[in-house]
């Protein structure tokens, strides 16, 4: 799936609302699983800043780190979302941290290759290694970056920033 292939609807958005409501549409799914689901937004002065995205694309991104975490973290686990506006570059950080199963030193700067599946207690799992590098592509068309940092054990952090610019 390349860029190419989707059709984008650009639009100013505020980023405040935004992230409340991707948060807000997941918390069924995260209660379901038994997953504590938190939002931290880190105090700024930044509210009159908009981001120029596809609602839905972007949505799409946030859909599925928020599945994987869901995915991979146990009944009893915590997914915690952090926001916070950043001056230089002037663009608003999404991370989203799971208490999971972690992904290894050697498959973590493989996971968002198309594809790509992470070996033993993830393969199992199902999905078709899509996912992130779909994510990945929706990032990078909007002029952002995704990473990821995790520990084999002791969870995963996706993040993924986006320009802002002023009203």
């Amino acid at each position: 799936m390349e860029t190419k292939q989707f059709h984008f609807q650009l639009a100013p958005t505020s980023w405040l609302t935004m992230v409340r409501q991707l948060f807000a549409k997941y918390e069924l799914d995260t209660a379901n699983a038994g997953i504590t689901y938190t939002l931290d937004i880190v105090p700024t002065q930044g509210e009159d800043l908009l981001l120029t995205v596809d609602p839905d694309r972007i949505e799409q991104v946030y859909a599925n780190i928020i599945y994987n975490a869901i995915k991979f973290s146990p009944s009893g686990g915590f997914i915690d979302v952090r926001v916070e506006i950043r001056d230089e570059p002037c663009e608003i950080l999404i991370r989203v941290t799971d208490t999971g199963v972690g992904i290894s030193e050697e498959d973590l700067p493989h996971i968002f290759e198309r594809f790509y599946k992470v070996s033993k207690s993830r393969s199992n799992s199902g999905g078709s290694g899509l996912g992130l590098a779909i994510a990945k592509e929706i990032v990078q068309y909007h002029g952002g970056q995704i990473w990821a940092e995790s520990r084999l054990g002791k969870g995963c952090s996706i993040s993924f920033s986006l320009p802002l610019h002023r009203v």
